[in-house]
């Protein structure tokens, strides 16, 4: 079965393996940096409940409407940072990529400084216009002021590791991850349980852990790794400022209208569980949230990785190859989120204990939990699919999907108040599942992704291993479909040869590794391009087919290969080599 599989990928044709596969190592390794963030909040809830009290998961779930002011204002001006990055490096223009990127950061922190000083302010008399209960209120600004208060450094830090996702160091901001999360579980039990700082503890246990994470994330500036870079020269253009600043608050637009409706969505939810459930219920609410969290983190971990791919190929034109990326990452979160329902739905009562829910509610929260967890799986693909439309410019689409999804949530929370507590969760899964069966159905119908279905200059492309024999069967099989387009046999024959060369010199530098190659072919404006990828070690293959002397800071060049004019570009972009090469025919050179 094994040697079937090898066969079929192994064909001169494009297959999935490269695309879908480093989408796959991006996605998981994403995946375990966010459970580590999601095991925090477990264990923040696991000590609220166990060394403070009932009271503790209740604040926490409390304060969720104004924890997220903090993911809207990222939405609006940090969603997009990567996003508009990769794009404009899928284009080829990797300066005005770094200046996107002094853009945003200097935006962010002035906006973020404009917020946050005014609601440490104003905190108290905004929640007490929330809820009335004075305890309450003291438990959630204890929780929440140490948050607020390094709130602008922390999202000007997120911004950079969003960015520098462009480099492809997965494992290294994993490694950070893990750091970080493991230092705020240890100060979590050191705060509350040890210092009886309580709630405040456990904030402060995650402003110093965070600290910590981000001074890891300063080291890759040093790295040899790094290629992109904020350019603050792009303060003497407003006028380009303002243009990079329009394009990411346009991409940011739609993750506003789903953070605020999920705020709306939120508010409502809370409110409705507390009238119906009191303490209790907003403490089995906490819980149903803290697992409701984990299908989040590993549909933020496939997005993080979907997004980014489709992005960077989407700028490329590359349709096939974006379309491999959310494939597997739709696969990877829909068979996640199966495994955590059935998980959730045999050991609930497990759970339920471990929460330290009272024995009179466990019945209840075991309900409440099996229940809920019907919802994960279209949680999971919704997720993505937000994650994937508007990095592929489907603005569109991604509205209409979270008017919908928020949307029945919204009304499926406001019925919720009358129903009882078994059945407003019974609410928030059909509302869930409407939206993602109606998403699914425009999915199906227009059977390419919302892509266009090929690029019309496409003239062939390819995914091998890069092995002798098969370098030699595709250099015969590209000269075949060159001339089936009417280029000059000579020129023809010449490609064929430059393709070779390129592909052995890339296969020589990696002699111990199975190194994959994905090459396509394409008729661009009057030249005929040629894009090499694979996944190999960072150097520049294009050196040995021009016999060029490149200096490192230099990405492209125009020079002559073999008689032929072209121009050459390479880049290092999430781990892979991508070299581009633009040649003209020969009487075309000479008109």
């Amino acid at each position: 079965m094994k040697k079937r599989k090898s066969k079929k990928n192994d064909r001169l044709v494009r297959n999935s393996v490269l695309i879908a596969d480093r989408t796959k190592k991006m996605a998981l390794t994403y995946i375990g940096s966010t459970l580590c963030a999601q095991a925090v909040i477990l264990v923040d809830s696991l000590v609220a409940g166990i060394s403070i009290g009932p009271e503790a998961l209740a604040a926490i779930a409390a304060a969720g409407p104004l924890l997220a002011i903090e993911q809207i204002l990222h939405c609006i001006l940090g969603f997009g940072i990567d996003k508009l990055m990769i794009q404009e490096i899928g284009k080829g223009n990797r300066k005005e990529a770094d200046r996107i990127f002094g853009a945003i950061l200097i935006t962010v922190a002035l906006v973020y400084m404009s917020v946050y000083i005014p609601l440490l302010i104003f905190e108290r008399p905004l929640i007490q216009f929330i809820m009335g209960d004075q305890p309450l209120v003291d438990l959630v600004i204890r929780y929440t002021q140490p948050l607020f208060i390094t709130a602008p450094i922390f999202e000007v830090f997120l911004c950079i590791e969003r960015a520098f996702r462009v480099d492809g160091r997965v494992q290294f901001f994993t490694l950070r991850s893990i750091i970080t999360n493991i230092a705020n579980i240890l100060l979590d039990i050191l705060m509350v349980s040890v210092l009886n700082l309580n709630l405040s503890g456990l904030a402060w246990s995650s402003v110093i852990s965070t600290t910590l994470g981000f001074l890891i994330t300063l080291s890759h500036f040093f790295s040899s790794q790094r290629t992109v870079s904020p350019d603050f020269s792009v303060l003497k253009s407003k006028k380009e400022m303002l243009d990079y600043l329009k394009r990411d608050i346009h991409l940011g637009e739609c993750a506003t209208l789903d953070e605020v409706m999920d705020a709306l969505a939120l508010s409502l939810q809370t409110s409705a569980i507390g009238v119906l459930g009191g303490p209790g219920g907003l403490a089995i609410w906490a819980v149903f949230k803290s697992l409701r969290g984990i299908v989040l983190s590993l549909g933020n971990g496939v997005s993080a990785s979907v997004a980014i791919h489709a992005g960077w190929l989407n700028g490329m034109e590359d349709y096939d190859g974006a379309r491999f990326s959310v494939e597997i990452g739709v696969g990877i979160a829909v068979t996640a989120s199966l495994g955590i329902m059935f998980i959730v739905h045999f050991f609930a009562g497990g759970i339920a204990e471990l929460y330290h829910i009272a024995p009179e509610l466990r019945p209840l929260c075991v309900q409440c939990l099996q229940i809920g967890s019907l919802v994960f799986t279209s949680f999971g693909f919704l997720t993505v699919l937000g994650a994937y439309l508007p990095a592929v410019n489907r603005m569109g689409l991604t509205n209409l999907q979270i008017i919908l999804q928020k949307g029945l949530t919204i009304i499926a929370a406001g019925i919720g108040y009358s129903v009882g507590m078994v059945n407003f969760y019974g609410l928030y899964v059909i509302a869930l599942w409407i939206a993602a069966l109606f998403m699914l159905f425009l999915l199906l119908r227009d059977r390419h992704w919302f892509l266009p279905k090929r690029n019309p200059e496409m003239i062939k492309a390819y995914s091998l291993p890069l092995e002798p024999a098969k370098i030699s069967e595709l250099s015969v099989d590209a000269a075949k479909n060159l001339r089936a387009f009417e280029f000059p046999e000579d020129f023809c024959r010449d490609i064929s040869e430059i393709i070779e060369l390129g592909l052995n010199f890339i296969a020589k530098t990696n002699p111990a590794s199975n190194i994959r190659g994905d090459i396509q072919m394409r008729r661009h404006e009057r030249h005929l391009q040629i894009i090499l990828i694979d996944d190999g070690e960072a150097y520049n293959p294009l050196i040995e087919i021009t016999k060029d002397s490149h200096k490192e800071s230099e990405t492209s060049s125009t020079v002559d290969i073999m008689g032929l004019k072209a121009n050459v570009n390479y880049d290092r972009v999430l781990g892979l080599n991508s070299g581009i090469l633009d040649l003209i025919p020969p009487e075309k050179a000479a008109s």
